[in-house]
Protein backbone atom coordinates (compact mmCIF):
# COMPACT_ATOMS: atom_id res chain seq x y z
CA UNK A 1 0.00 0.00 0.00
CA UNK A 2 1.21 3.51 -0.84
CA UNK A 3 1.44 6.38 1.57
CA UNK A 4 -1.69 8.38 2.11
CA UNK A 5 -1.90 11.72 0.29
CA UNK A 6 -2.07 13.57 3.60
CA UNK A 7 1.13 11.89 4.80
CA UNK A 8 2.97 12.84 1.58
CA UNK A 9 1.79 16.46 1.94
CA UNK A 10 2.99 16.62 5.55
CA UNK A 11 6.35 15.12 4.59
CA UNK A 12 6.83 17.65 1.77
CA UNK A 13 5.89 20.50 4.10
CA UNK A 14 8.38 19.37 6.73
CA UNK A 15 11.09 19.08 4.08
CA UNK A 16 10.38 22.59 2.80
CA UNK A 17 10.43 24.06 6.31
CA UNK A 18 13.67 22.28 7.25
CA UNK A 19 15.29 23.34 3.99
CA UNK A 20 14.23 26.95 4.55
CA UNK A 21 15.61 26.93 8.10
CA UNK A 22 18.90 25.42 6.96
CA UNK A 23 19.14 27.92 4.13
CA UNK A 24 18.51 30.80 6.51
CA UNK A 25 21.10 29.42 8.92
CA UNK A 26 23.65 29.51 6.10
CA UNK A 27 22.59 32.88 4.71
CA UNK A 28 22.76 34.79 8.00
CA UNK A 29 26.48 34.13 8.65
CA UNK A 30 27.22 34.73 4.96
CA UNK A 31 25.41 38.06 5.14
CA UNK A 32 27.34 39.03 8.27
CA UNK A 33 30.62 38.11 6.58
CA UNK A 34 29.69 40.22 3.58
CA UNK A 35 28.80 43.14 5.87
CA UNK A 36 32.19 42.87 7.62
CA UNK A 37 34.13 42.77 4.33
CA UNK A 38 32.17 45.55 2.60
CA UNK A 39 32.22 47.93 5.56
CA UNK A 40 35.97 47.39 5.86
CA UNK A 41 36.36 49.00 2.43
CA UNK A 42 34.62 52.24 3.43
CA UNK A 43 36.59 55.43 4.05
CA UNK A 44 34.03 58.17 4.58
CA UNK A 45 35.82 61.49 4.99
CA UNK A 46 32.82 63.77 4.76
CA UNK A 47 32.72 66.47 7.49
CA UNK A 48 31.40 65.50 10.91
CA UNK A 49 31.42 67.05 14.39
CA UNK A 50 34.04 64.77 15.94
CA UNK A 51 36.57 62.07 15.14
CA UNK A 52 36.16 59.16 17.57
CA UNK A 53 39.09 56.77 18.03
CA UNK A 54 38.02 53.43 19.48
CA UNK A 55 40.41 51.67 21.84
CA UNK A 56 41.49 48.17 20.69
CA UNK A 57 40.82 46.68 24.12
CA UNK A 58 39.76 43.32 22.72
CA UNK A 59 42.54 42.99 20.14
CA UNK A 60 44.40 39.69 20.49
CA UNK A 61 48.02 40.65 20.93
CA UNK A 62 49.90 43.86 21.66
CA UNK A 63 47.29 46.61 21.38
CA UNK A 64 49.65 49.59 21.62
CA UNK A 65 50.85 49.52 17.96
CA UNK A 66 47.22 49.02 16.91
CA UNK A 67 46.11 52.09 18.85
CA UNK A 68 49.02 54.11 17.49
CA UNK A 69 47.93 53.33 13.93
CA UNK A 70 44.38 54.44 14.76
CA UNK A 71 45.62 57.68 16.33
CA UNK A 72 47.84 58.47 13.35
CA UNK A 73 44.88 57.88 11.05
CA UNK A 74 42.73 60.17 13.19
CA UNK A 75 45.42 62.86 13.03
CA UNK A 76 45.41 62.64 9.24
CA UNK A 77 41.63 63.06 9.22
CA UNK A 78 41.95 66.09 11.50
CA UNK A 79 44.55 67.69 9.22
CA UNK A 80 42.19 67.20 6.29
CA UNK A 81 39.48 69.11 8.16
CA UNK A 82 37.12 66.17 8.59
CA UNK A 83 36.23 67.30 12.15
CA UNK A 84 37.46 69.93 14.61
CA UNK A 85 38.05 67.61 17.57
CA UNK A 86 39.48 64.13 18.21
CA UNK A 87 37.86 62.03 20.96
CA UNK A 88 39.90 59.10 22.27
CA UNK A 89 38.32 56.20 24.17
CA UNK A 90 39.95 53.69 26.47
CA UNK A 91 41.83 53.59 29.79
CA UNK A 92 42.96 56.98 31.06
CA UNK A 93 46.31 55.55 32.14
CA UNK A 94 47.43 55.70 28.50
CA UNK A 95 45.91 59.07 27.67
CA UNK A 96 49.15 61.06 27.83
CA UNK A 97 50.90 58.69 25.41
CA UNK A 98 47.90 58.89 23.08
CA UNK A 99 47.86 62.68 23.24
CA UNK A 100 51.54 62.70 22.33
CA UNK A 101 50.89 60.64 19.20
CA UNK A 102 48.10 63.01 18.16
CA UNK A 103 50.19 66.11 18.87
CA UNK A 104 53.02 64.63 16.80
CA UNK A 105 50.45 64.17 14.04
CA UNK A 106 49.46 67.83 14.06
CA UNK A 107 46.47 67.84 16.42
CA UNK A 108 46.72 70.68 19.00
CA UNK A 109 46.17 69.63 22.60
CA UNK A 110 43.09 71.83 22.88
CA UNK A 111 41.34 69.72 20.23
CA UNK A 112 42.03 66.37 21.92
CA UNK A 113 39.48 64.92 24.36
CA UNK A 114 40.00 61.63 26.21
CA UNK A 115 37.38 59.60 28.06
CA UNK A 116 37.82 56.64 30.37
CA UNK A 117 35.31 54.32 28.73
CA UNK A 118 34.27 50.71 28.92
CA UNK A 119 36.52 47.94 27.70
CA UNK A 120 34.28 46.95 24.80
CA UNK A 121 32.72 48.57 21.75
CA UNK A 122 29.29 48.98 23.31
CA UNK A 123 30.65 50.52 26.51
CA UNK A 124 32.90 52.99 24.69
CA UNK A 125 30.29 54.11 22.18
CA UNK A 126 27.61 54.40 24.87
CA UNK A 127 29.81 56.91 26.71
CA UNK A 128 30.53 58.82 23.51
CA UNK A 129 26.84 58.88 22.60
CA UNK A 130 26.04 60.44 25.98
CA UNK A 131 28.70 63.10 25.49
CA UNK A 132 27.44 63.88 22.00
CA UNK A 133 23.88 64.17 23.26
CA UNK A 134 24.95 66.62 25.97
CA UNK A 135 26.83 68.73 23.41
CA UNK A 136 24.03 68.63 20.86
CA UNK A 137 26.17 66.72 18.36
CA UNK A 138 24.87 63.96 16.10
CA UNK A 139 27.62 62.95 13.65
CA UNK A 140 31.02 61.39 14.20
CA UNK A 141 33.79 59.85 12.13
CA UNK A 142 34.67 56.53 13.77
CA UNK A 143 38.24 55.24 13.50
CA UNK A 144 38.93 51.56 14.10
CA UNK A 145 40.34 48.54 12.24
CA UNK A 146 38.74 47.45 8.95
CA UNK A 147 37.38 44.11 10.26
CA UNK A 148 35.88 45.83 13.31
CA UNK A 149 34.20 48.63 11.32
CA UNK A 150 30.92 46.79 10.65
CA UNK A 151 30.24 46.06 14.32
CA UNK A 152 31.31 49.54 15.37
CA UNK A 153 29.00 51.06 12.76
CA UNK A 154 26.06 48.88 13.81
CA UNK A 155 26.58 49.74 17.49
CA UNK A 156 26.96 53.48 16.87
CA UNK A 157 23.87 53.55 14.68
CA UNK A 158 21.82 51.71 17.32
CA UNK A 159 22.85 54.41 19.82
CA UNK A 160 21.65 57.14 17.46
CA UNK A 161 25.06 58.30 16.23
CA UNK A 162 25.30 59.34 12.59
CA UNK A 163 28.45 57.26 12.15
CA UNK A 164 30.86 57.81 9.26
CA UNK A 165 33.35 54.95 9.16
CA UNK A 166 37.01 55.57 8.33
CA UNK A 167 39.04 52.45 9.20
CA UNK A 168 42.83 52.56 9.24
CA UNK A 169 44.54 51.86 5.95
CA UNK A 170 47.71 50.39 7.40
CA UNK A 171 49.02 49.01 10.65
CA UNK A 172 49.24 45.69 12.51
CA UNK A 173 45.46 45.12 12.51
CA UNK A 174 44.53 46.61 9.14
CA UNK A 175 44.51 43.35 7.20
CA UNK A 176 41.36 41.29 6.66
CA UNK A 177 42.87 38.10 8.05
CA UNK A 178 40.65 35.04 8.29
CA UNK A 179 41.10 34.98 12.08
CA UNK A 180 40.11 38.63 12.61
CA UNK A 181 37.23 38.47 10.14
CA UNK A 182 35.96 35.25 11.70
CA UNK A 183 35.93 36.80 15.17
CA UNK A 184 34.14 39.88 13.91
CA UNK A 185 31.53 37.87 11.99
CA UNK A 186 30.72 35.98 15.20
CA UNK A 187 30.63 39.23 17.18
CA UNK A 188 28.44 40.93 14.58
CA UNK A 189 25.98 38.02 14.65
CA UNK A 190 25.85 38.28 18.43
CA UNK A 191 25.18 42.01 18.07
CA UNK A 192 22.31 41.51 15.62
CA UNK A 193 20.75 38.62 17.54
CA UNK A 194 21.26 39.77 21.14
CA UNK A 195 23.05 43.04 21.88
CA UNK A 196 21.08 45.20 19.45
CA UNK A 197 17.84 44.69 21.36
CA UNK A 198 19.34 45.98 24.62
CA UNK A 199 20.50 49.27 23.07
CA UNK A 200 18.43 52.43 22.98
CA UNK A 201 19.05 55.54 20.93
CA UNK A 202 20.90 58.14 22.98
CA UNK A 203 21.75 60.83 20.45
CA UNK A 204 18.88 62.99 19.26
CA UNK A 205 18.71 63.45 15.47
CA UNK A 206 19.24 67.04 14.28
CA UNK A 207 16.07 69.10 14.05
Amino acid sequence: MGAKPGSRTSSVLVTVVVTAILGLALLVPAGAAMQVVLTAQLDDRSPTQAIVVLDPAQYWGNSRPVMKARLQHAAALYREGVAPVVIVTGPQRRSEDERRVLRDGGVPDRDIVTFDTGADTVGALRVIAGVMRDLGWSSATVVTDPPHAARASATATALGIDAHMSPVGEGPAAALTSEYVGREVAALLRHHLLTRWSLQSVVEPPA
